[in-house]
């Protein structure tokens, strides 16, 4: 029931948006020059002397804060130990500086819920625009001290910046909550929006002895992206202090993390939120174990990118004026940009002719009077195990039943046990349950057309509705979107099949990609999800692949169908012939034209 010449046709308008793409590549954006030295951070002042550190050293706030989990006492003993350093008079005994602010926010840890600190300081400037330097006190387990070297390189730009002038605004944010969810950063970026920020340059591990590239991350928890004039300011200023590459992820990464929109690094809430963020980190995105050895040259030449950074982008753009303001987002590709309007453009011309198609079956099949109402309920009917997974395990969640997060994490802070085996067990004899109850209900039977329209229009109208806030996860679609309409209606099993199976290779592909990029084996991918969907996390995530789920259901119970009907179908060919010629009914005159002669 698909027409081919109107397939055939939907596809100019692509051709023409791929030329407009060709085109529309761009340069890499140069990164902003630093007008001073960096050479006014002290790494041995920061990382502390071994044998008498200073309480506000690495070394000393190790000693002092041996246990950091978030809202624990000693996580608010550091915290009050950085708003005493904020507050602190310059040398000339002037006094501070910086404005020194304290919010709370109710947090998720393992064992409860909680009350962790935020302190910030802010550095007022010439302009109004914002540079935020961010980073995190609390630590999964001891001693922790690649992760408190954060903090130590915070508060020695603190003491840096006491005494230089910034044309720009400048902030200093400690945060906790990071292991399990980022609910401080998270907290501070949604009480931020909207605020004239420059850029956020998130701190992870500046110290660390192991070394996981990419050194800079800027992914979001969701499909937008940090302009690249920013990235590549805070990439050449590591390239500079470290005297290391610090790695970049190739094309095809990009899209699949732009496509998921996860990250488990504390920059993706903040630049969810809306503000440019990005995060430095020897150990890359995954961040350090917990005695992870730290190295303190490493502190000092990670703490001097951050501050030639820093005042790069104080010098970038007019002084009252937005920095990057002309710097594209989208993929990098061969030292040249693909513009995010332009993936947008080219996704969109490239599912038209999938759409059209199964639109034009859809109206025909209406005119034909044929049942594809009964069909799109047994659509809703398969959707309705994923839906109902994701609320059980949100209630599951909400009463302590299993642990819940305030963001993506790594599980290994939450260590499977049996009660989060019998509550996911609970979650899929609920999900059972609920797909019987909604079967018995709502579906009706329908014949293999209706299935057919049902599944090719679905599968085509799901990457339209995602396309609309994130084109990079549709064009994980396209193989589906394009081959499940002609498969449904292929009539050799094995041709359907095939096609059904080539639809489900690219999103399990970049589903694999995902899963080597965070580190994660498909169990503990499986169980980071779990966290979320029980913090209330991947509720629109969880909707798409239901009704992705679904429209493979259907497609496979339409091969089936065909299946059964060619079975069924009594084989009317000619099978009688003889040696030479012809020799089957009607070869010796018996038809009824002869007799009548």
């Amino acid at each position: 029931m698909l027409d081919a010449r109107v397939y055939r046709t939907a596809f100019l308008p692509a051709l023409v948006a791929l030329f407009v793409a060709a085109f529309a590549l761009a340069d890499r954006p140069a990164p902003a020059p630093s007008p001073l030295p960096a050479d006014a951070f002290s790494g041995k002042r920061a990382y502390g002397n071994e044998v008498a550190p200073e309480p506000e050293s690495l070394l000393g706030m190790a000693r002092d804060f041996p246990s950091r989990a978030p809202g624990s006492p000693g996580d608010n003993g550091l915290a009050d130990r950085v708003a005493r350093v904020f507050a602190v008079p310059d040398d000339l005994g002037r006094r501070s500086a910086f404005e020194v602010q304290r919010t709370t926010t109710r947090a998720h840890t393992p064992d409860g819920t909680a009350d962790i600190v935020t302190v910030t300081g802010t550095r007022p400037g010439l302009s109004s625009r914002r540079i935020v330097v961010l980073a995190h006190r609390d630590a999964r387990g001891r001693p922790g001290l690649a992760e408190l070297s954060a903090t130590a390189t915070l508060l020695e730009l603190a003491r840096v910046f006491k005494t230089r002038e910034l044309n720009k605004t400048l902030v200093l944010v400690s945060t906790s909550g990071a292991q399990t969810g980022f609910a401080g950063a998270r907290a501070w970026a949604e009480a931020n929006k909207g605020t004239p920020v420059d850029a956020v340059i998130v701190l992870g591990d500046v110290g660390g002895e192991q070394v996981h590239k990419p050194l800079v991350v800027s992914w979001p928890d969701g499909s937008g992206g940090v302009p690249l004039g920013l990235e590549r300011t805070v990439q050449a200023a590591v390239r500079a202090e470290t005297k290391n590459d610090p790695g970049a992820p190739r094309a095809i990464v990009q899209w699949v993390r732009r496509a998921f929109g996860v990250t488990v690094s504390e920059q993706g809430p903040i630049a969810a939120a809306g503000l440019p963020a990005t995060l430095i980190s020897q150990s890359g995105e995954r961040g350090p174990d917990p005695g992870e050895p730290v190295v303190d040259s490493y502190v000092e030449r990670y703490g001097r990118a951050v501050l030639r950074a820093v005042t790069a982008i104080d010098a970038a753009g007019p002084r009252a004026g937005r920095a990057f303001s002309g710097a594209p987002h989208g993929i990098v590709t061969m030292r040249n940009v693909l513009p995010d309007w332009a993936v947008r453009l080219v996704i969109a011309t490239l599912l038209l002719p999938a759409l059209l198609v199964a639109l034009d079956a859809f109206f025909r099949a209406r005119r034909r009077r044929v049942p594809v109402t009964h069909a799109f309920r047994r659509l809703a009917v398969a959707a309705v195990p994923v839906v109902a997974a994701w609320i059980i395990l949100r209630l599951f969640g909400a009463v302590g039943l299993l642990p819940a997060t305030d963001g993506p994490v790594l599980p290994d802070v939450y260590p499977v046990d049996a009660s989060a085996l019998e509550a996911i067990a609970a979650a899929a004899v609920f999900a059972a349950v609920a797909w019987y109850v909604a079967r018995r209900a709502l579906a009706r039977p329908c014949t293999p057309d209706g299935y057919a329209i049902a599944t090719g229009l679905s599968i085509c109208v799901l990457a339209a509705l995602v396309w609309v806030p994130n084109p990079y996860a549709a064009a994980l679609l396209l193989p589906a979107a394009h081959l499940w309409p002609w498969a449904a209606g292929a009539r050799r099993l094995r041709t359907g099949a095939a096609a059904a199976l080539a639809g489900l290779a690219v999103p399990l592909v970049a589903l694999a990609s995902l899963s080597i990029a965070l580190g994660l084996a498909p169990p503990d991918l499986a169980w980071a999800s779990v966290l979320a969907v029980a913090g209330g996390h991947g509720l629109w995530s969880a909707l798409v692949l239901a009704a992705f789920a679904a429209a493979f259901a259907l497609l496979v119970r339409v091969l089936i169908a065909r299946r059964g009907d060619a079975a069924a179908r009594p084989d009317e060919a000619i099978k009688t012939r003889g040696p030479k010629s012809y020799a089957g009914p009607g070869s010796l005159g018996g038809t009824e034209s002869a007799l009548r002669r």
